[in-house]
């Protein structure tokens, strides 16, 4: 909230300076095109299913360039902080998909995503003009017991993951008898790829009023193999691929959901007409 001052002359001829409470013009965010929809502060609490697109640039060798990425879907439960004016919010990852790749598709059970442990320490900030920014969201996938979940160093490769400290921090998250989690790889080639991953989300764009927010994701992926079925899978995966050069690819979309929601719920929010299929703006 913003203060302007007026001038008031009163009967008496005397000028007196009057304090004007204004809220800033909501912001129109060019990326995007949309003009935000702001909320009051606190409005935008609440219980929320988010979608979150994460597009990719990989390079195939001989085959040249190809976008990769995939979706998360997550269950988010955010409160106010009266006193720091920003949300605490924490998130429950629910499912999702990778896109295939030259032939090639990599997934995972949806069991295996619903294991991953709660993002519990995720900030978001919403601005008077309507922006939105949320930060710290953190996915660990075959990794525990890191002092700090979000800066911690992982082990370079196979061989240092079975040294200390990482021995202690990796365990077999989807139960299988593998360590870390199991990567199911089909199409040109096929296997098994046993790897450990740090996922970190960042979002950036509007809200629409307080029950909608869309706008763009930044993700990063560290990624370790740490052993196959097949000699070809051999190597480091997609984890390694740079953005892709147009941001535009990889967004998010939040809806406000009943409290009693579950990952259930948000996995069927787009046939539900809650959720987009395809970018919303």
């Amino acid at each position: 909230m913003f203060k302007r001052m007026s001038l008031v002359v009163i009967a008496t001829g005397l000028i007196v300076a009057v304090g004007a409470c204004f809220d800033p013009p909501p912001v129109f965010d060019d990326a995007l095109g949309i003009e935000a929809i702001p909320v009051s502060s606190g409005e935008a609490a609440g219980t929320f299913a988010l979608k979150v697109v994460s597009t990719t640039l990989v390079k195939v060798p001989v085959l040249g360039d190809f976008a990769g990425g995939g979706t998360n879907y997550r269950l988010v439960t955010r409160r106010h902080d009266e006193a720091a004016d920003v949300y605490r919010q924490q998130s429950v990852l629910c499912g999702g998909f990778n896109v295939e790749v030259a032939g090639v598709t990599t997934s995972v059970p949806e069991a295996t995503y619903r294991a991953v442990a709660p993002s519990t320490a995720e900030v978001v900030e919403v601005s008077d003009d309507g922006t939105y920014h949320q930060r710290d969201h953190v996915q660990l996938w075959g990794l525990r017991n890191l002092p700090d979940p979000l800066t911690t160093p992982l082990p370079v490769n196979k061989d240092e993951a079975q040294q200390a400290p990482h021995r202690d921090r990796i365990f077999d998250m989807d139960g299988d008898g593998n360590d870390g989690i199991t990567s199911i790889v089909s199409g040109a080639v096929e296997g098994e790829v046993y790897v450990i991953q740090r996922k970190t989300v960042t979002t950036t764009g509007i809200v629409l009023g307080p029950d909608r927010m869309v706008g763009l994701s930044v993700n990063t992926n560290e990624l370790v193999q740490l052993g196959n079925t097949n000699v070809l899978l051999d190597r480091q995966s997609e984890g390694s691929a740079a953005p892709h050069p147009d941001p535009k690819r990889s967004w998010f979309e939040e809806v406000r959901v009943p409290d009693d929601f579950t990952c259930d719920d948000v996995m069927g929010a787009e046939d539900a007409g809650l959720l987009s299929i395809r970018r919303p703006f």
